[in-house]
């Protein structure tokens, strides 16, 4: 066999597997082609339609280019990369004799014997070799190895493919915005599509107190569309479960780009954004600042010096007191404060000279507020306030806050302080009762008793001769009780020199509390009154009235055995066995 014959061989099995690869390398180009035109379409659709219009971040974009390089990875190896293998005589005339069974294995049989056996194969005949070698030459003459593959069957997904990429190449070309965009996007960045309408501006994050009504604005750019309405969307920022609220935007007359929606009072965090055209804002908060909130009352209370009482405390803004207590008030809330004022009813205390009115105007006074402030003290932090405040009669009041960040101001609820006034003392002569009659060196045995809701400061006998000027004696020191019963005894001559029968004296008890208002709390007992009378006169009269009430006592038994008959008498009628009564001396 010529060696130029079995050079022709191999060449053409090396132009079939190049015919092959160039095969391969066309339907994979064109199924990759496909495949990253579907790929970029669906990306553009996602981004466009869903991730641009919801605000997401940048990173939504990466995740989608993450994606369909894993999946353009795959098409890869599946459609292109599993077939680029190296060459392999062999192989490829196994691919020959698949497409040419007329060879009967003769070309596979060539390629393995082609070489000269080795000297110890002595026993291969090299007759039977070579004409095994010139029949495979002879059969594959005729045969064009290349046409193991058919470029033809490439030609229309060929097309197809070229056909697409020209489209969607120029298809960028003259939206080289929209495409700049999404690669950009596809890279991570936080890049947005071009709109027909374009928002310039909006409110952006709001901070507002609580219960206040913002007016969300948005502006669009005069040379792009104006609709008639604009969209605001709304959430409650702390709420997963909420649903986004739309309302609609009014477009102003003046300017004709500007639109507005005042919202209604918003008393909890809020999210926002707003639709107008085909472009959207980005998202933005209304932060809602809330009244600060009292987290701890400390109230000391400074008694009048003449109750005799220690210092008291309380834990509740709304507390009772005894009059002209000095009430000292701690009270710490959660927010910082510039200020902290306790307001009063202007009509309440004493007012400093500079809020106090010259003149008494009843227009003035109509249009007057109906409260003033008192100042409290601030410690550095802004949350703890101190004031101090003598409360003489009924007390309302409340507190008006500065919020330190913003300057919000808030009012709080009411609260009140209710005052116990210092009741009278209470004074009773218990000994002697009536009115009678006396001698000149009578003595007047008296017992009397004191009460008072505070304390019992002293006890005075007032007594007067003949309807004349009173006289008043002290008698008794209560030293800060509050019930006591004391006895005195009065001789009538050592306070009435003169005294003579037929003289009328009156006397009373009056006792006193430790109120300073000393005049006002004061309680007598009703006057009794004596006749001076003659040893003989009251003697007769002693008589008298020693009979008088023997004679009552004989009534009243009497009386008494006539109820007694008359039971007997009932008992008897009924049947009913009378009840013996034992002598008290048989017991």
């Amino acid at each position: 066999m010529a060696e130029g014959q079995d050079t022709g061989i191999e060449q053409r099995l090396r132009q079939a597997y190049r015919e092959e690869r160039r095969w391969y390398n066309i339907r994979g180009a064109s199924r990759l082609t496909l495949w990253l035109i579907a790929l970029l379409a669906v990306a553009f659709l996602i981004d466009w339609g869903l991730f641009a219009k919801t605000q997401m971040s940048g990173i939504t974009g990466l995740t989608l280019l993450l994606v369909n390089v894993g999946i353009l990875i795959w098409v890869y190896h599946r459609e292109w990369g599993q077939y680029l293998k190296s060459y392999d005589p062999l192989t490829t005339a196994l691919e020959v004799e698949k497409r040419h069974p007329e060879l009967s294995s003769l070309l596979v049989s060539y390629m393995q014997l082609k070489d000269e056996p080795d000297a110890h194969e002595g026993n291969v005949s090299q007759d039977l070799i070579k004409a095994m070698r010139d029949q495979a030459i002879e059969f594959s003459r005729p045969i064009d190895f290349k046409d193991i593959v058919d470029l033809g069957q490439l030609r229309k997904i060929g097309a197809v493919a070229v056909v697409l990429f020209l489209i969607f190449s120029i298809a960028g070309i003259f939206n080289r915005e929209h495409t700049g965009v999404l690669f950009q996007r596809l890279l991570g960045k936080d890049a947005e599509y071009p709109t027909n309408t374009v928002i310039t501006g909006t409110s952006e994050n709001l901070t507002i107190r609580v219960g206040g009504e913002p007016v969300i604005t948005a502006t669009v750019a005069e040379d792009g569309d104006i609709p008639e309405n604009g969209r605001l969307f709304l959430k409650d920022k702390n709420s997963s479960e909420a649903a986004w609220k739309e309302v609609p935007m009014k477009r102003s007359e003046d300017p004709t780009n500007k639109f507005s929606f005042k919202l209604k009072p918003v008393d909890r965090d809020t999210l926002f954004y707003v639709k107008i055209g085909d472009d959207r804002s980005e998202q933005y908060t209304i932060n809602v600042i809330t009244s600060p909130r009292i987290e701890n009352v400390d109230i000391a209370l400074q008694y009048p010096e003449y109750m005799n009482r220690d210092a008291g405390t309380y834990d509740d803004l709304n507390l009772e007191v005894p009059e002209n207590t000095t009430v000292k008030w701690t009270v710490r809330c959660n927010t910082p404060v510039s200020s902290w004022e306790v307001l009063v009813p202007s009509d309440w205390g004493e007012q400093t000279a500079e809020n106090k009115p010259d003149e008494s105007d009843p227009e003035t006074d109509k249009d007057a507020p109906k409260f003033r402030s008192i100042l409290a003290d601030l410690d550095e932090a802004g949350t703890t306030a101190t004031f101090e405040i003598p409360v003489a009669k009924a007390l309302k009041y409340s507190f008006r806050w500065t919020e330190k960040a913003n300057g919000f101001q808030y009012e709080d609820v009411q609260y009140g302080v209710k005052v116990t006034t210092d009741g009278l003392p209470d004074v009773d002569l218990i000994e002697p009762r009536e009115v009678g009659y006396a001698t000149v060196g009578k003595v007047v045995k008296m017992e009397a008793k004191g009460t008072d809701d505070i304390g019992l400061d002293k006890a005075w006998l007032v007594y007067s001769l003949n309807g004349a000027d009173e006289t008043k004696v002290e008698i008794f020191n209560f030293e800060g009780d509050t019930n006591k019963t004391f006895n005195y005894s009065w001789k009538l001559t050592d306070d009435l020199k003169e005294l003579k029968p037929d003289d009328r004296v009156s006397f009373q008890i009056e006792v006193a509390d430790r109120h300073p208002d000393r005049e006002i709390h004061l309680r007598r007992t009703a006057p009794r009154q004596l006749t001076i009378v003659t040893p003989e006169a009251y003697l007769e009269w002693y008589r008298t009235e020693y009979g008088s009430q023997i004679e009552e006592l004989k009534r009243s038994r009497n009386q008494e055995l006539a109820a007694q008959k008359a039971v007997t008498q009932i008992q008897t009628e009924e049947g009913i066995e009378p009840v013996k009564e034992e002598d008290d001396d048989n017991e």
